[in-house]
């Protein structure tokens, strides 16, 4: 079997992914707390525009003086935060075009290891533990090292992806190229 012959559920599970991820972060309320303004954010924003921050990531204090001519941060001192400023405000369209051809390329990738590990003999049980433990791994386990090191909240964002990974694998199971019997 090959991975074109599963263009329909890879199809499908894509835009459903797509349409429970726009679900999430627009019209469900559980993400809200996880994002709040920053007291003094007038002052801190007026500080960036002062010193003319080039965009980029930045952490503070930084462990290694990158200008001589300023007092260096302890290089001992535990990261207290993390900042990125952009060079232009976030584009809606392109955000959204790209989270959605991630979304394609995952069950594209997904529907792959399904399509070298499963057969149209499979059992409906079999295809959904596969995909399902497939989209797991995509949408939760691939986040942690970075909330690790950057301290990004996952509990909700790893239900939000076991939410992904069961519509994938519905629509899979759902659409599979199943053997006639």
């Amino acid at each position: 079997m090959s991975v074109f012959d599963l263009w329909l559920p890879i199809v499908v599970g894509a835009a459903a992914v797509h349409i429970a991820s726009t679900l999430a972060w627009t019209a469900l309320p559980h993400h809200v707390p996880e994002w709040r303004p920053l007291p003094g954010e007038g002052e801190l924003i007026a500080v960036l525009k002062k010193i003319a921050a080039p965009a980029g990531q930045y952490v503070f204090p930084h462990p290694k003086d990158p200008h001589p001519d300023q007092q260096a941060p302890d290089p001992n001192a535990p990261c207290q935060g993390n900042l990125i400023v952009y060079d232009k405000p976030v584009s809606m369209g392109a955000a959204i075009g790209k989270t959605l051809a991630f979304f394609f390329v995952a069950t594209f990738v997904i529907g792959y290891l399904a399509s070298l590990g499963l057969s149209p003999a499979s059992t409906k049980l079999d295809v959904f533990r596969f995909v399902f433990v497939a989209g797991l791994l995509t949408h939760v386990a691939a986040r942690f090292p970075g909330a690790f090191w950057f301290k990004r909240k996952t509990l909700l964002d790893s239900i939000d992806g076991t939410v992904y990974a069961l519509l994938t694998a519905g629509a899979f199971v759902w659409l599979w190229p199943y053997a006639a019997a």
